[in-house]
């Protein structure tokens, strides 16, 4: 945001922005995303391999419905 011509040349008075995208969450959405997916897939501790082996059966449920409990009153 800071480097971005809003900021840079509207309030800071340079010449040229250093990032010239005024909306930079395009790019930084898209490359938290990757960041996320990649460290999920290289994660090999004791608390990953416990979510991916809980991971498919609350798939199935969620899909099916087999094993689930009772509708809950909120």
């Amino acid at each position: 945001m800071v480097l971005g011509p809003t900021i840079w040349v509207q309030i800071l008075h340079h010449e040229k922005a250093i990032f010239p995208y005024e909306y930079p969450a395009l790019f930084s959405i898209a490359i938290a995303f990757v960041g996320i997916w990649f460290f999920s897939i290289t994660d090999k501790s004791k608390a990953a391999e416990g979510e991916r082996a809980l991971f498919y059966p609350q798939f199935v449920r969620s899909q099916t419905g087999l094993g689930a409990s009772g509708a809950v009153s909120h």
